[in-house]
């Protein structure tokens, strides 16, 4: 045999070597895509099995919140004056300049009937309608920026309360003009939008034996005391447990810590 015949039939040889390996690479591709797609088609089964899960432990965890009882732990929900008093009894009045009146809101008249500000805080919580809870009062409140031009910003209309459980704490407001004050039932406020349910959830740490000042704050360190801020408010509460607010289902709730009160207050 020549070297041109031996040095041919080397040259099929690797040929055929080479179609070989580049059969098995596409044999290993193959198979390669395979796996890969039942691990895919594995993924997303157990994905879906997790979201259905995840829906049916969010539907449990929500329907159970629902489910609580809420009992009131502040005063004065419906913001009362007493006799010749001018100021919302059970609450401090803290760095507040001026507090206003501006309406009782009231059941039983037709929605048209009423002014525009008691319907926008009555939509506030999908309350809108002829016949609601109770009554409540609407105030106009103006607050000082900070304390006396000081680096400490302004606390405002407040309680303290026990805190051994969960406390949901909130209030329907509107931001007038000023700073935006902001904690506790102002949480969420923002400037230039209708009345609004306001607020959030707070929960207990390593104790139960603590306490709550649910003061908002509003922060206008340095500025000139003439600077005020002016909100309106109605229906602020401290609830026990774990009340959501992201529907705007509030209201009235059942007072039972004080023997000189009946658990719902009247107007």
């Amino acid at each position: 045999m020549s070297t041109d015949q031996i040095l041919s039939q080397v040259a099929d040889e690797c040929t055929k070597a080479v179609d070989a390996c580049g059969e098995v690479v596409n044999t290993v591709n193959g198979k390669m895509g395979e796996i890969s797609g039942a691990l895919q088609s594995v993924k997303d089964d157990a994905q879906s099995t997790m979201d259905q899960l995840g829906d049916t432990v969010n539907q449990y965890v929500v329907g159970a919140r629902d489910e609580q009882s809420h009992f009131r732990l502040s005063k004065n929900q419906l913001l009362k004056v007493k006799d010749s008093e001018s100021f919302p009894y059970g609450w401090n009045a803290g760095y507040i300049k001026t507090a206003t009146l501006l309406e009782t809101v009231t059941t039983g008249i037709e929605p048209e009937q009423r002014s525009p500000l008691a319907r926008e805080f009555l939509a506030a919580i999908n309350s809108d309608r002829q016949h609601f809870a109770t009554n409540f009062n609407i105030w106009e409140l103006e607050i000082y920026p900070n304390i006396d031009g000081a680096t400490k910003p302004a606390s405002f209309f407040w309680q303290h309360l026990k805190w051994s459980s969960v406390v949901t704490i909130a209030a329907i407001v509107k931001h007038i003009t000023g700073i935006v004050p902001d904690s506790f039932y102002c949480h969420g406020l923002r400037a230039n939008e209708p009345a609004k349910l306001c607020g959030r959830q707070y929960q207990i740490t390593n104790h139960r034996h603590g306490y709550i000042h649910m003061h908002p704050f509003v922060r206008g360190e340095g500025k000139d005391l003439s600077e005020t801020t002016v909100i309106q408010i109605a229906l602020p509460a401290a609830v026990s447990g774990y009340v959501d607010l992201t529907n705007n289902a509030w209201g009235q709730f059942a007072y039972l810590g004080d023997a000189t009160e009946s658990a719902f207050d009247e107007i």
